[in-house]
């Protein structure tokens, strides 16, 4: 048998766990549609013309993968040529997503941009930078 790094020894148990994962999920949503099916006939015996509607699940148009605000907000970050506000993040991050900039649309991505920076300050990534007034800038380390 061929020697192998342990990089490609690594990959490989991990490529096998992860179709393990897989497998295994296929197996749990075959029981998960046998399951709903058997409801749906019980339904059916009971109202044969009751109407069924497919549930289909959609992520909000803002919501992010893990890690993903994070990112957005360090780009934002370091393409200024200043300080910005957290105010001044999250605009970036809706028009880069595509957003529609309304109230509740800014102050909800604010939030997450400040969870970010509150994170990325922790890991010494970012820093706070003291601005005119009480307002807080942030830039990269």
């Amino acid at each position: 048998m061929t020697e192998r790094p342990n990089t490609v020894a690594g990959l490989l148990e991990k490529h096998r766990e992860i179709a393990g994962k897989i497998e295994h999920h296929r197996q749990a949503l075959n029981a998960l549609v046998f399951d709903l099916e058997a409801v749906e006939h019980t339904i059916r015996m009971f109202d044969p013309a009751a109407v069924l509607p497919r549930a289909k699940p959609q992520p909000s148009k803002d919501a992010a993968f893990r890690g993903e605000m994070r990112r957005d907000t360090l780009n934002a970050l370091r393409t200024a040529t200043g300080p910005l506000t957290s105010l001044d993040i999250a605009r970036q991050v809706i028009a880069g997503r595509k957003l529609t900039e309304d109230a509740p649309t800014v102050q909800m991505i604010r939030k997450r941009v400040s969870a970010s920076l509150w994170k990325l300050a922790k890991a010494g990534i970012v820093r706070e930078v003291a601005l005119v007034g009480d307002y807080k800038g942030w830039q990269v380390s």
